[in-house]
């Protein structure tokens, strides 16, 4: 086996390995999410520079051996640099929010091309537009979509009854979607307004060009949030960090 190997990638984290090397989390086009260790990359005069910078989109030359856990990235290039994003607390915090996704939910080695794609647009979006909550909720709609999870609107995901279209609806993580009254009884659901259902329908249908001709209401954005966030972590049983703050970010500059 080749033990060379090319690729371009989205750095997703980076930590201190030793006194001078960082290790990394990557998600990359070929090879999915993986570990890598840059040598001598926090060394003042280091070849990476800001090859290795979190959000940065890096083409990558690595080395593994056969049954190795890290990569070792022996060269790198920029592919694309989200300059914006590293200079504004709001951008680079919902950045970091799509990161934490990533690195939280997506299981190492597995590739998937239009989740590259979709992490990409997302940060080009965020890096180059205002309104960075609408397109942190429609990142949130459509990964939740990619990792397997879509909420249908017009039946019950556990008996498969027509749904009765009411101002609120429950949504069971267990069942995977919207359930009537009846089946609501005790069981955790989370209760939204049908609105937000019908909202991230459209959102998940949707591109982020169509983004700068809708209003999406702060309570709209809080309740995405809670569904997904209730979605991931009954499935994954796994936390997100990064809600905490995006409440207090929304509002930044405000």
């Amino acid at each position: 086996m080749n033990p060379y190997h090319k690729t371009t990638g989205i750095i997703i984290k980076v930590r201190s390995y030793g006194e001078a090397n960082k290790h990394l989390t990557i998600y990359t086009k070929a090879y999915g999410k993986i570990h890598a260790v840059a040598k001598g990359a926090k060394k003042m005069k280091s070849r990476f520079g800001s090859t290795v910078e979190l959000f940065t989109e890096t083409k990558l030359f690595l080395y593994k051996q056969a049954y190795a856990d890290l990569y070792l990235l022996t060269q790198s290039q920029i592919s694309t640099h989200f300059k914006n994003i590293s200079k504004d607390v709001k951008k680079y915090t919902y950045a970091s929010a799509v990161s934490d996704f990533m690195n939280t939910f997506v299981p190492f080695g597995e590739k998937s091309h239009s989740l590259y794609e979709l992490f990409i647009h997302t940060l080009h979006r965020l890096d180059t537009q205002k309104h960075e909550d609408k397109v942190f909720s429609m990142f949130m709609v459509k990964f939740l979509t990619q990792v397997g999870f879509r909420i249908a609107l017009d039946s019950c995901t556990s008996c498969g009854a027509d749904l009765k279209q009411n101002k609120r609806m429950s949504v069971s993580p267990k069942h995977g979607g919207v359930v009537c009254e009846t089946c609501a009884s005790g069981i955790s659901t989370v209760e939204v307004y049908n609105n937000t259902l019908k909202l991230m329908d459209f959102l998940h249908r949707k591109t982020f060009d169509t983004l700068s001709k809708i209003t999406i209401e702060n309570q709209s954005h809080m309740e995405i949030e809670k569904v997904v966030e209730h979605f991931l972590e009954y499935n994954f049983e796994l936390k997100l960090k990064s809600l905490k703050v995006m409440e207090s970010i929304r509002s930044y500059g405000e």
